[in-house]
């Protein structure tokens, strides 16, 4: 919607409307008292076609041009009202109302709203003097600032409208990824889930028909007990229960290992932190003989991300503490 105000539109503002006040001052200039005050008012004219329409961020006119313009505009009405004919209607010797309208107009449609409105107070205050310094009737002198005024009231209202869909299509945009993330990540659960049951009848579907036989063997019950502590591992260590480590720690748990598997981190671990972990935690686990193995991710914001530790009575001196910071 910002787009609405293009480049060709503002060069169609800036630069043919003045020019043809221009054109018409030139004509006129036989009945003001001082050529020169007009012509150097046209060649700031000019100088402020180029200031206004000068390229920017964006449509918004750079502040200094926007002062610049102010100041300019403030210049053009002190030489030309110095030299406009006193009792009598100007007429368009007065050019450079409908030039200063034009100039302040593609000012506030490039975002200068506020200077804009500064820039058009000031010429109305020093034409409205100046006219009534000429000895004009109030009407005519009136007439000469009031079309400004509401060339600048219109543009500053257009130029809300644009700010305000623009706003709003911003809002619209970020409301709309935010549900399209919202979306993804209920589909990626959703899809978790699936898998996990899948994998989770796949594991389990055996052992659960076994049991419902009511034929278990010693071995049978240590496999179902293996097989509990796996899935206990897969809920309880996350991101820590890797393919490799599951294989590990029930391997481990079978020479009667205690082991421990726990992710307390609301966060994902980086990959470089998790294949460091996930190599150290199955390597301790398939050392250890006894004792007990526990491979713990920290919550987030802990300058440890995960700690390991391998300890048995039996062998102290292989006891393993290691930590391996987030980077």
């Amino acid at each position: 919607m910002d787009n609405a105000i293009t480049r060709p539109l503002i060069l169609a503002l800036g630069l043919p409307f003045p020019a043809a006040h221009i054109l018409l001052g030139l004509a006129n200039l036989g009945t003001v008292t001082s050529m020169w005050n007009a012509l150097a008012a046209m060649a700031i004219c000019l100088v402020l076609m180029a200031v206004v329409t000068w390229p920017g961020k964006g449509r918004t006119l750079p502040r200094l041009h926007a002062g610049m313009a102010v100041f300019g505009v403030v210049l053009m009405d002190l030489l030309v009202m110095t030299a406009l004919p006193s009792d009598v209607h100007p007429g368009y010797a007065a050019w450079h109302c409908g030039a200063i309208e034009m100039l302040m107009v593609t000012v506030a449609m490039r975002n200068r709203v506020a200077l804009a409105w500064l820039g058009i107070s000031l010429f109305a205050i020093l034409d409205f003097s100046g006219s009534m310094l000429h000895r004009l009737s109030v009407v005519d002198g009136l007439a000469l600032v009031v079309t400004p005024l509401m060339w600048i009231g219109i543009a500053t209202a257009v130029s809300k409208v644009l700010r305000r869909c623009v706003d709003q299509a911003r809002t619209y945009t970020s409301q709309e990824t935010e549900a399209a993330v919202r979306l993804a990540r209920e589909e990626a659960r959703r899809l978790a889930q699936t898998d996990w049951i899948h994998e989770l009848d796949r594991l389990a579907r055996p052992s659960l028909e076994l049991i419902a036989s009511g034929s278990l063997s010693e071995q049978d019950r240590q496999n179902c007990a293996l097989l509990e502590a796996q899935l206990r591992d897969q809920i309880r260590g996350r991101a820590l229960a890797t393919p490799d480590v599951l294989r590990a720690a029930r391997d481990a748990r079978a020479r009667g290992v205690k082991v421990d598997i726990l992710d307390d981190r609301e966060t994902e671990l980086s990959a470089a932190v998790l294949s460091e972990a996930s190599a150290l935690l199955s390597t301790s686990l398939e050392n250890a003989d006894g004792g007990f193995v526990r491979g713990r991710a920290l919550p987030s914001g802990s300058e440890t991300a995960v700690t390991i530790l391998a300890y048995d009575e039996l062998a102290v001196r292989d006891e393993v503490y290691v930590e391996i910071r987030e980077r």
